[in-house]
């Protein structure tokens, strides 16, 4: 159970915090988007440099993806850790300095790796929804 719904094991999308931290659920149309959303993100980030706030507003917008702040900016830290996102500092303007992101090598060639993988997965899903 996670908010009151019955969900199939392992499909609340909070990690280790458990059910309820940081900021609540991320759903697509209501359903668990769990793993997709750093492949979601690094999408977007592959077509140039982009600020967090771009990332959440595009999120939304391209994916329909409604994910609070923290959950992103902390993905962004994960996948920069992981060596798959740069980031630098822009403090360029008026306004106050802005983390802009940029994907690396690593980063595009685990997007195009993971992609192949939904592909595949794709196609067993629409078998089984077939049916």
């Amino acid at each position: 159970m996670c908010g009151g719904r019955r969900l199939p094991a392992g499909s609340c999308c909070h990690g280790e915090g458990g059910c309820h931290g940081e900021g609540g659920h991320i759903y697509l149309k209501e359903t668990p988007v769990k793993g997709l959303l750093h492949l979601s993100i690094l999408n977007l980030v592959k077509n140039g440099p982009i600020y967090g706030a771009e990332i959440h507003r595009a999120l939304k917008e391209k994916y329909n993806i409604e994910a609070p702040k923290a959950i992103i900016y902390g993905l962004l830290r994960r996948m920069e850790h992981a060596g798959f996102l740069v980031s630098s500092w822009d403090v360029e303007g008026g306004g106050p300095a802005r983390r802009k992101y940029k994907i690396t090598d690593e980063g595009l060639d685990y997007l195009k790796d993971s992609l192949e993988n939904l592909r595949r997965v794709k196609s067993l899903v629409d078998l089984l929804i077939a049916e």
